[in-house]
């Protein structure tokens, strides 16, 4: 565990001892909410697959490669 102090929006930090003290009966335990949070906040950011369809006459391309043409890049 490493220890390290941090500035926290008021909101913020009303909501994070507000649940505290509703979980655990008081604000000792707040850094245990925080990593909750986070961790949350991890397994909920773009993870997800994005799906399309491509037209046929485009299937046989390689999209990076053609990305990188747009963009003026080299096409390695």
């Amino acid at each position: 565990m490493v220890k390290t102090t941090i500035n926290l929006d008021d909101e913020i930090y009303a909501e994070i001892v507000k649940e505290s003290i509703e979980k655990y009966g008081s604000t000792r335990i707040m850094s245990k909410i925080i990593n909750q949070w986070l961790r949350k906040s991890d397994a909920t950011k773009s993870r997800k697959r994005i799906m399309f369809k491509v037209r046929e006459d485009l299937a046989s391309l390689d999209a990076d490669k053609e990305i990188r043409k747009g963009w003026g890049g080299s096409s390695k």
